[in-house]
């Protein structure tokens, strides 16, 4: 792998909830991490969130990218993979609503930082060296654009962020991954990564109380990556109704450059013997062997 990460940290809690829908998980080679939640309104939340997870961990595991290169064709495989694993686990199958669950991930391939997301959960990269206090905009490299109902109407100009948090429809999600249904596909973002970048995987239950100023201020501290952590944990804890997973991933060393994505071919101008024939008299010329 061409980065260096830091130990990744990482907390969950239960909110005010009766169980536990989140799940989460951390590649051991550092490659990959993934957030699910499971969707309280839907059947087995917690299954689909867990199948998820395993199925795509599974897949990296047993059929990496060829050269580790990763691409959002690599990525739809393992997505079709977990549908399958979701669509063999679903115990209602037959239900009007079957179990489902958002999914973000981040795979650090050796040509770049894939980030995918579908749903409402959301990854940051943030670049604390760039962060000016008071402007979070500097240092907020990437922030996913929910999947929902009132993501669309902040997009209309009909309501602000700071309305959504409190709209009677903020729990509806306008694209997820659902158990015997139409197979929604993530949304695919990437960015370079230097070293001093955060990316920050956290379910919806985290948004209740963490601001993107108030990320970008605490990874901008001049503390362990530990301490950073509990500071954020302290502005969940007790204060969120929802449950609330968040991981961090610290790149200590190392660089990526942006992956191209839907780039196709420039064509090829059709060939001109003449034009040919100026253009290397010209370069002749230019290194002095024209005669």
């Amino acid at each position: 792998m061409k980065l260096t990460l830091a130990p990744p940290q990482f907390f969950q809690g239960q909110g005010r909830r009766d169980y536990q829908q989140d799940h989460y998980k951390i590649s051991e080679s550092g490659r990959y991490f993934i957030v699910c939640d499971g969707m309280g309104g839907h059947l087995d939340g917690e299954l689909a969130a867990q199948t998820v997870c395993c199925a795509l961990a599974a897949y990296f595991e047993t059929t990496p990218p060829k050269d580790f290169v990763i691409t959002t064709e690599y990525f739809d495989k393992a997505i079709n993979y977990a549908y399958d694993q979701l669509d063999k686990n679903d115990p209602h199958p037959y239900a009007f609503n079957n179990m489902g669950t958002t999914m973000t991930c981040v795979y650090f391939g050796d040509n770049g930082a894939l980030v995918a997301h579908c749903g409402d959960s959301r990854i940051y990269q943030i670049r604390p060296k760039y962060y000016l206090p008071g402007n979070c905009k500097t240092a907020t490299i990437l922030e996913t654009k929910d999947h929902s109902y009132v993501q669309e109407l902040i997009d209309k100009g009909q309501i602000t962020k700071e309305q959504a948090k409190t709209h009677p429809d903020r729990n509806i999600i306008t694209k997820c991954m659902t158990a015997n249904s139409d197979r929604d596909m993530p949304e695919y973002n990437s960015c370079s990564v230097m070293d001093g970048d955060y990316f920050f995987l956290c379910s919806d239950g985290i948004l209740e109380n963490i601001t993107t100023e108030i990320l970008c201020s605490v990874l901008a501290l001049k503390i362990s990556d530990e301490d950073k952590i509990k500071k954020i944990f302290a502005h969940c804890d007790n204060k969120t109704r929802d449950n609330f997973t968040a991981v961090l991933i610290h790149v200590q060393d190392g660089y990526l450059p942006a992956i191209i994505k839907h780039a196709s071919p420039t064509p090829a101008a059709p060939y001109d013997p003449e034009k040919s024939k100026k253009l290397i008299d010209k370069i002749n010329e230019f290194l002095g062997r024209k005669k």
